[in-house]
């Protein structure tokens, strides 16, 4: 991460509002370079708002109900600096706005670290920091340990014949500290989606451990993960049979699902490639992501999949949806979160390949955000060794379910302007 270049903060000014309006005040903000990103701090007396986003043509308002402004409504006056216009702060008799003006077209990232009583906003100009919302959550990670020692892999199940899949040794999960903002038990449902299963295996690494399987145990682990903060989770499939993409969203429709989170492994003509990657439904022209979107749809008899002509069609009335958004604020968080939290928690150098916009036939059909998380690539023989620890998959998934809470939650959101 290169080194700030320039930080300004600003001082309290109370403003002239009625103190029993307010439960938090704001005291400070200051701003920070960090490479291609402008970084932003706004300091709280005490633990910081629940921030509430609503996007203006230019304009990020961030509102915060029940909240003093003691800070100049131009705070950062002088600091400004492309892609960021102006930043202004506004008293209400409600609470206090935040408003971002940018120039051009940008990403963002927001979080609320309440350890730290603030609110961090990071834009960057559109496509120049494909991991915008790492930065924010690394204070989040656990210490890092030694390098990751890898388990003996795991016994596969013959393919010929749909049966339970033999999981490797369950390892006892490291506790999770809920704290006071995190989902009640129950509030929200989690559709998880093992990728492919029965006869149709996906991509296998070179010693022949094969992506339904893996998909499967990772799948397994989030499934836990996500119960032990408090948030229901059921899987598409829990054995190793077939179920058709389309069969799968409609499984999470039925539901009543609030996410759909499909599982996959990835594969590279490159077998130096690695990384993970998370996809939202979207059309795309990247030769590699249509590559691996032919590979994940499949076509063979029993998928169900639609010609190209009939999927571009649901690609463009989905474009217009909400739902398009809020899947791609959550795939940007998995894809930062995970990365994190393997390099910190296992002492590796994971590649962070960005969350992308994909046509994925899997994900067509959800009444849900639905992302698809490629946890890493099977042709490369290192990753696939690791994919295949118990102890890896088990960070992994825990890292995929702090994103799922902090979605939940609204402690993170990313964007565009």
């Amino acid at each position: 991460m290169a080194a700030a270049l320039a930080t300004a903060t600003i001082g309290a000014m109370v403003a002239p509002v009625r103190a029993s309006l307010s439960s938090s005040v704001l005291t400070s903000a200051r701003i920070e370079r960090r490479g291609p990103t402008l970084e932003i701090h706004f300091g709280f007396s005490g633990p910081p708002p629940r921030p509430d986003l609503s996007t203006h043509g230019s304009e990020l308002w961030i509102s915060l109900g029940r909240t003093r402004v003691a800070i100049p409504p131009r705070p950062l006056f002088g600091q400004e600096t492309p892609p960021i216009l102006s930043v202004r702060a506004i008293q209400s008799d409600s609470g206090s706005r935040i408003i971002v003006e940018v120039i051009g077209k940008s990403d963002y990232a927001i979080a609320r670290l309440r350890d730290r009583n603030e609110i961090v906003l990071r834009v960057a100009t559109t496509g120049a920091d494909p991991n915008i919302a790492a930065p924010i959550i690394v204070h989040n990670v656990a210490p890092r340990r030694p390098a990751l020692t890898i388990a003996r892999p795991v016994a596969y199940a013959p393919t010929e014949n749909p049966r339970p899949v033999s999981l490797a040794p369950p390892i006892a999960p490291a506790p999770v500290a809920l704290n006071e903002g995190n989902p009640q038990p129950g509030r929200f449902l989690v559709m998880i989606d093992p990728g492919h299963g029965g006869y149709d295996p996906g991509t296998q690494s070179s010693a022949g451990a094969q992506e339904k399987d893996l998909a499967l145990q990772i799948a397994t682990r989030l499934k836990a993960a996500l119960e032990a903060r408090g948030i229901r989770a059921e899987l598409t499939r829990s054995t190793d049979v077939f179920i058709s993409l389309a069969e799968r969203t409609r499984i999470a429709n039925s539901a009543g699902a609030d996410l759909f989170v499909s599982i996959h492994l990835n594969s590279s003509p490159n077998t130096d490639t690695t990384g993970i990657e998370v996809y939202y439904l979207n059309n795309t022209t990247d030769r590699a992501t249509i590559r691996l979107a032919r590979m994940e749809n499949g076509g063979g008899d029993g998928y169900g999949a639609p010609d190209a002509s009939n999927l571009n069609y649901i690609l463009t009335d989905l474009r217009q949806n909400y739902k398009a958004s809020e899947a791609a604020s959550l795939a940007r968080m998995i894809d930062a979160q995970t990365v994190a939290d393997l390099d910190a928690g296992l002492g590796l150098n994971v590649n962070a390949l960005g969350a992308k916009m994909g046509p994925f036939y899997v994900l067509v059909g959800a009444h849900m955000p639905a992302v698809l998380v490629e946890c890493g690539f099977m042709s490369n023989a290192a990753e696939a060794a690791r994919l295949e620890s118990p102890n890896y998959q088990d960070v992994l998934s825990r890292a995929i379910a702090t994103s799922v809470a902090d979605y939940f939650d609204a402690d993170m959101a990313a964007g565009n302007l």
